[in-house]
């Protein structure tokens, strides 16, 4: 094993001349225990003005993972998920402050929203150098293993890497000569060449099959590179490949195909960017699927078993050594960057990734990063690394029934889950796929002397079942239309492209135009093919989109006449479209309807209604629950994507204060101002939200009351048995903790707890809330659970219970989750509005996660005090 070579011959003349921040590099000393630190620019900790950070997230088994080993399609049974005890998510708290004195494990508000490294955030940086060099890439052939950094997504990082790795170059200042290269999949994802382009690049394709780029033959690497034309500029000494599930093909590239690239890499000096975002999407099943779908069967015992790609050492989990390992593991020179990212394992929206590659070329993507994106968000740095990792002390909480977050066996069964997930969505598309990519059509022949009834095939489409990745690549044999001699290809692709937009299919697909990198791709063969998602729909309309875009194809091999394929079709197409962005608006209109739906359920019938004015239809009546005071809003179509206005008062009951009315109208204005967020409802939060607010001002009110009763010259007095009678009560004001609303298909879930010290005053609080809180006890089942812990005679008794109010086994759960998480002296109350239609199992799951929301609120609650 030899060090990785120097590969700085390769950087740009901007890197080539980068130092280190002085300002970061300045940062080491802030370390120094106990120092005074009076030489920084930081901001105060203590003036950001969040104290946690705080969601609800997924177990980490959540999802049926499939088989490692290529074995048929999987079980339709394991789409569900898999959380059959009713717990399928679970709270994560970042708190402000953690008292964990080590920087690798310290996970809190005060250092993540704080000026950071390059590097990354120190516990995730950590996690993921850990999980990269251990679990990814155990067999990475060079002296001292790759390094990592940080990046905000893939993007973020490939656009570092170019900038890093390449000069640019401009026609009409630069000679030719000077021209540098970067090789590509001959159809590839555009963001790359976007990416590029500008900076003067030669773009240069290469071809490929159903694996992914070719090393040999024509067009493949080895050809392009052998023959290249110095005219053009430079040799290439970059490449960018997808080569799992590869963007738009879904090709995945075999360990020998790699071997054979990566030795042309190594003789032409080339550095491989590898972008890697559906690594963990590899399809065991598509071989045997593909091989049934050409009616070819497998020998016996030609199926190997459980795949172990990782040689001589294991990353120590199965799922991992099953999957086709990354260049780095034929990395002998150390020329290979791999982007990495979260995007498609929790979300796009994170924009977080990390890039693994040898340190010297870590070491300048990091210079790059201090003067440019300086880290990713902390916010998210921080909500991912609690949920993996896991709280460091009390007041944070972490991913996992324990809250002790996911470790990395939590990571890595949620990226089998997600691969199962994924793979069911790919067997029924391509099942269906499959089924329709032909038509048949029967007629007569006659022979000298007979009449035969025969039947012909004619291929409408072919595919491969996708190795890995979230698409199926479409090639259209336009060759056996009927119109095929009459009309030009392009045309006949993209009126195929059209006819399935209309409305008896309406179905939309990316034509391989979009992927092409030259225009002379782009001219000669991408209007060929269409590339179709499997992942982004929802489950359900995976099926019937799939068979929706079969029948659209039939159709159009139907078509006898050129009549309707023409310029006029596009223009069609802009009209339908704006049609079905007033179905949007529709669509709109039904989160309006079933806001006031569920609204009305939880406060009364007629809390919430349009105002009946056929003059103004977005105007609509709102009445302040337990007052007397009717608001006048404006509720636009485009809600809740454009924001509600609380134009005037309608109405003010006889027995409310002068000026009530007005100040109701200015507290709601003011609420409503801060709830509303564009793209989700608010009506609930804000009544929710205006609703505390007077009744703490009441609450206020009513002490002063007393005060004044209390003076001397009152003439009232409290009777001093009263008075102790009163003080063994209950307290009558429970102070409940709220979770956030949530609605599933038309039911609506809600949490309250509180903190009690005996059983008397968990049942009094509960009796309280029923008895004064009017939606909750409308409500249809109202679940609760508490757990009291208290002194008696020396001796510790513990007592606990639950009622399930109708929704059977709920409080048992509810008080299983209080068990799970240590909750004592505490009572949890679950509101549920059934919505009339039946949730089956992921009621609990709901209930579990709204009561978990509330249980964190009440506990930031509790007066902590130090045992002595």
């Amino acid at each position: 094993m030899a060090e990785p070579l120097d590969l700085s011959h390769h950087f740009s003349r901007v890197t080539k001349s980068r130092g280190a921040s002085a300002v970061k590099d300045f940062y080491r000393y802030f370390r120094i225990p106990n120092i005074g630190n009076l030489a920084g620019g930081l901001p105060n900790n203590n003036y950001f003005p969040f104290d946690t950070l705080e969601g609800a997230t997924a177990l980490a088994d959540r999802f049926e993972p499939t088989p490692n080993q290529p074995v048929g399609p999987p079980s339709e049974s394991g789409a569900q998920s898999t959380a059959a005890d009713g717990f399928t998510a679970s709270q994560v708290v970042v708190p402000k402050v953690s008292n964990n004195t080590d920087l690798l494990r310290k996970i809190d508000l005060k250092t993540a929203l704080q000026y950071g490294t390059a590097q990354g955030y120190p516990p995730l940086y950590s996690f993921l150098r850990q999980f990269a060099r251990e679990n990814m890439h155990p067999n990475v052939p060079y002296v001292g293993g790759p390094e990592i950094i940080l990046t905000c997504g893939n993007t973020d990082g490939f656009s570092k890497t170019i900038e890093a790795l390449s000069n640019v170059w401009d026609a009409g200042y630069d000679a030719v000569e000077y021209r540098e290269g970067i090789l590509f999949e001959e159809f590839c994802y555009m963001g790359a060449i976007q990416t590029v382009r500008p900076r003067g690049l030669n773009i240069v394709p290469v071809t490929i099959d159903n694996e992914g780029m070719k090393a040999t033959g024509k067009g493949g690497l080895e050809d392009v590179l052998e023959s290249w034309d110095n005219s053009k500029g430079k040799r290439p000494h970059l490449m960018y490949t997808v080569t799992i599930g590869q963007n738009p093909t879904s090709g995945t590239l075999g360990v020998e195909r790699r071997k054979e690239i990566y030795a042309l890499c190594s003789k032409y000096d080339i550095i491989i960017v590898e972008d890697d975002p559906y690594w963990y999407l590899q399809y065991p099943s598509a071989h045997a699927s593909s091989m049934a779908a050409w009616s070819q069967s497998t020998p016996p015992g030609t199926l190997p078993g459980p795949q172990n790609f990782n040689s001589p050492r294991s990353s120590g989990y199965p799922f991992l050594d099953s999957l086709v390992p990354s260049y780095l593991s034929v990395d002998t020179d150390g020329r290979v960057v791999r982007l990495d990212t979260f995007s498609k394992t929790v979300a796009p929206g994170c924009r977080l990734g990390w890039i693994t590659a040898q340190p010297a070329l870590c070491e300048r993507l990091m210079r790059i990063t201090e003067s440019s994106t300086q880290q990713p968000s902390g916010f998210v740095q921080s909500i991912i690394a609690e949920m993996i990792i896991g709280p460091q002390n009390r007041n944070g909480r972490s991913g996992g029934k324990d809250d002790r977050g996911w470790k990395t066996d939590g990571w890595v069964r949620w990226l089998e889950g997600l691969r199962g997930s994924y793979e069911r969505r790919m067997q029924t598309m391509c099942n269906i796929l499959d089924a329709g990519k032909q038509l048949f059509k029967t007629g007569r022949r006659r022979s000298m002397s007979e009449e035969w009834s025969v039947v012909d095939t004619v291929p409408i489409f072919d595919f491969i079942w996708p190795a890995g990745g979230m698409f199926v690549w479409i090639r259209l044999n336009l060759q056996t239309h009927p119109l095929w001699k009459q009309a030009s290809h392009e045309k006949l692709a993209r009126g195929l492209w059209i006819h399935l937009t209309t409305p008896k299919y309406l179905v939309i697909v990316a034509p391989g135009s979009l992927f092409a990198p030259t225009e002379e791709i782009r001219e000669g063969k991408s209007f060929s093919y269409f590339r179709i998602c499997f992942a982004a729909v929802e489950e359900p309309d995976v099926a019937p989109m799939s068979h929706r875009f079969v029948e659209g194809c039939r159709s159009f091999w139907a078509k006898k006449k050129l009549d309707d394929i023409d310029e006029d079709m596009v223009e069609d197409v802009e009209q339908r479209l704006l049609a079905m962005h007033i179905d949007a608006s529709d669509t709109m209109i039904e989160d309006i309807k079933n806001e006031i739906e569920a609204i009305n359920s939880i406060y009364g019938e007629h809390t919430l209604g349009p105002a009946s004015n056929p003059a103004a239809p977005d105007e609509y009546m709102v009445t302040i629950p337990q007052r007397e005071v009717t608001l006048r809003l404006s509720i636009p179509d485009q809600y809740p994507d454009k924001g509600i206005h609380i134009t005037a008062i309608e109405g003010v009951g006889p027995t409310s204060p002068k000026g009530f009315g007005n100040h109701v109208l200015t507290v709601a204005r003011d609420v409503l101002q801060r709830v509303f967020t564009p793209g989700q409802v608010c009506l609930f939060d804000m009544l929710q939200e205006l609703e505390q607010i007077l009744d703490q001002e009441s609450s206020v009110r009513k002490e002063q009351d007393a005060e004044q009763d209390q003076r001397p010259g009152s003439g009232h007095k409290l009777d001093p048995e009263t008075s102790n009678t009163l003080s063994s009560v209950p307290p009558t004001h429970p102070q409940w903790a709220l979770s956030s609303t949530m609605t599933e298909k038309k039911s609506v879930f809600l949490a309250r707890a509180c903190l009690v010290n005996s059983t008397i005053e968990a049942r009094a609080a509960v009796a309280h809330l029923l008895s004064t809180d009017k939606r909750a006890s409308k409500a249809t089942h109202n679940i609760s659970a508490y757990r009291i812990r208290t002194l008696a005679k020396g001796n510790e008794v513990v007592y606990q219970d639950c009622d399930d109010d109708g929704e059977d086994a709920a409080g048992g759960r509810l008080l299983r989750l209080l068990q799970v998480m240590d909750i004592w002296n505490m009572v949890v109350v679950v509101s549920r509005w059934y919505g009339g239609v039946k949730l089956g199992p992921a009621r609990f799951g709901i209930i579990n996660a709204v009561a978990h929301e509330a249980v964190v609120a009440a506990e930031l609650t509790r007066d902590w005090k130090p045992h002595h």
